[in-house]
This record gives structure tokens, C-alpha cells and sequence, in this order.
């Protein structure tokens, strides 16, 4: 069996053999939250197009989105890990497949296979990687470039160059104000390296694109291309 999902394909086949039995392929809708700041993770999503955002509610209600999880990785995988609570909030950014796997299931496999548990922590740390860039990159750099960033690691994630996104969710990936993502997206229309409408965007001109994103994209994608299984 063929798997999007970086993580899944990259199992060893006694791996497979042990979890892929336990899998349940999922549609996720847009906005489904997975778990919420303080759930004990009962699940791990593994996402073949869907992409899912983690973010952290601060005290005045607002968020910020802190990582997201698309086909290179799981969802949940340090909390099943620890079996510790959720620390942060998760939901599905965009709608579309995943698998599902027990958490149970998936701690029972860790404890019997040194190599899945390489993996994981390989996983881990990649996702580590992404929140930590993403602090340094939301108190350095510029909130259009940070734009820039987050829309082609969305594109990344999904593996597809068109995908809905609001301008309110672009504020959350962002930090900054609705009005500002507003001028910003357009900004990136006019200048034909996006179009925009409606919720939705298409990434027109990747090259340029990447130039446009801070030097955080490239830290953040070496770390999603090294999770690939090797050709």
C-alpha cells in the first residue's frame, strides 16, 4: 500500500505490517478540531491532503498559529508520545484525507520497535524545528514575508498549488490584522505571483514566491524534505 503521508511511507515493513491493519482512512472537514489545549490525545492523524494547524490561544482570546501538520508528518505525535495532555489547540486548517490510528495502538508498536521509535523522534524534532523558526521568524521578519512562508509551506503540505484561504485564517498564520493580510494578498495579486478570490488562493509564481519569503521558508522546508523516504 501507497501512502501520501511521508511518515506512513517511510515505515519499515514490520512496521507496516503491525499498523497499517489499525488504520482508518478519514475525510476531515474544514474548522474540525482534533484536540483541543489540555485533551488527552487519544488519536494520531496522519494527513494525506488536509492540512492541520496547531496554534496557541493566548489569555485574550487571541491565537497564533504556532505549526501545521500536512502530508510530511502526524498530528499529535508528541503527546502520544509522552502521553501527556495537549498543550495547544488543533485543528484542520484544510479540509481533506488522513488516516487515523489509536494512540494505544501506536504506543504498543513504539515500546516493541526501536526503528519506529527513531522515526518518531526524527518526526519530532523536525516539528520542533518549524515552532522554534517560527517564533524567531515572527519577532524578525516582516509580515509580508512571513505571508509569503506560510503560504508555500501550506502548499508543501497539501502537495497542490490551489487551496482555500480566508483572509481571517491568513491573520492568525500572520499575526497581524485583517486589513493588513488584506493589502498584503492583494499586494501579491497585483504583482501576479498569486491570485486570490474568494477563499481561495493559487500560488502563480513559486520562484518568486520563495524570493519574496524570508530566509525562515528554507529552514523550515529542508527540515520537510528530509522526512522523505529516500527514492
Amino acid at each position: 500500500m501507497e501512502f501520501r503521508n511521508f511518515l506512513l511511507a517511510a515505515l519499515r515493513p514490520e512496521d507496516a505490517a503491525a499498523l497499517i491493519p489499525r488504520l482508518k482512512e478519514v475525510t476531515l472537514s474544514n474548522g474540525k478540531v482534533l484536540f483541543e489545549k489540555g485533551d488527552t490525545v487519544d488519536a494520531l492523524y496522519f494527513p494525506s491532503s488536509a492540512c492541520i494547524s496547531v496554534v496557541a490561544e493566548l489569555r485574550d482570546g487571541k491565537t497564533v498559529e504556532i505549526a501545521t501538520v500536512g502530508r510530511e508528518s502526524a498530528a499529535g505525535l508528541l503527546d502520544v508520545l509522552t502521553e501527556r495532555p495537549s498543550a495547544n489547540r488543533a485543528f484542520v486548517q484544510i479540509a481533506g484525507a488522513a488516516f487515523s490510528l489509536p494512540a494505544a495502538d501506536f504506543r504498543e508498536r513504539l515500546r516493541e520497535s526501536p526503528a519506529l521509535m527513531r522515526l518518531v523522534l526524527l518526526h519530532v524534532r523536525a516539528n520542533a524545528r518549524q515552532a522554534e523558526t517560527a517564533v524567531a521568524c515572527n519577532v524578525t521578519h516582516t509580515a509580508d514575508s512571513r505571508l509569503a512562508r506560510w503560504l508555500l509551506m501550506t502548499q508543501d503540505r497539501i502537495g497542490a498549488a490551489a487551496f482555500p484561504l480566508t483572509q481571517d485564517y491568513m491573520a492568525v498564520m500572520t499575526g497581524v490584522q485583517r486589513s493588513t493580510v488584506s493589502l498584503m494578498a492583494a499586494g501579491l495579486k497585483k504583482a501576479g505571483i498569486i491570485d486570490y478570490s474568494r477563499g481561495h488562493v493559487t500560488i502563480v509564481d513559486r520562484p518568486r514566491l520563495v524570493a519574496h519569503a524570508c530566509e525562515c521558508y528554507e529552514t523550515v522546508h529542508s527540515q520537510f524534505e528530509s522526512l522523505r523516504v529516500d527514492d
